[in-house]
């Protein structure tokens, strides 16, 4: 497990979704290395719908229903060119939770590195959220 997020409810208090990421074997060990993911690494970022009640401990958010993954490969040596889902060194694709086996995505420049922009300097991974990759 590489890490998790919590996306905030637009209104009110709580989280509208929970993201947990998870990554291929040796990419944390790779990158606390030399700061780099290897080339064929593969993170999968696996999205729930989250529910928000009142607990005795505060208003709390847990995960509810399954939406789908986002997964991201690394592609270092550019081996699909022409492929919409590839570029920028990675592969890029969301993958439905009641189709799990076909990716909606269709162009990763439309439905995918628009999120990503402003963590182009880390390799379009928000690395900061990730306390693994820094130990």
């Amino acid at each position: 497990m590489l890490g998790s997020w919590a996306i905030a409810a637009d209104q009110g208090q709580g989280s509208k979704e929970l993201h947990i990421v998870y990554a291929s074997p040796g990419t944390i060990d790779a990158y606390r290395k030399d700061g780099r993911f290897p080339d064929s690494t593969v993170l999968v970022k696996e999205v729930y719908q989250a529910a928000t009640a009142q607990m005795t401990t505060g208003t709390v958010s847990r995960a509810n229903t399954l939406k789908g993954w986002f997964v991201m490969a690394k592609d270092n040596n550019s081996r699909h060119p022409g492929n919409q889902l590839w570029g920028d060194g990675w592969g890029w694709s969301w993958f439905d939770a009641d189709n799990p086996l076909k990716t909606t995505s269709t162009d990763y420049r439309l439905g995918c590195k628009s999120c990503h922009v402003p963590a182009q300097a880390t390799d379009w991974i928000y690395v900061d959220g990730y306390l693994a990759l820094k130990r």
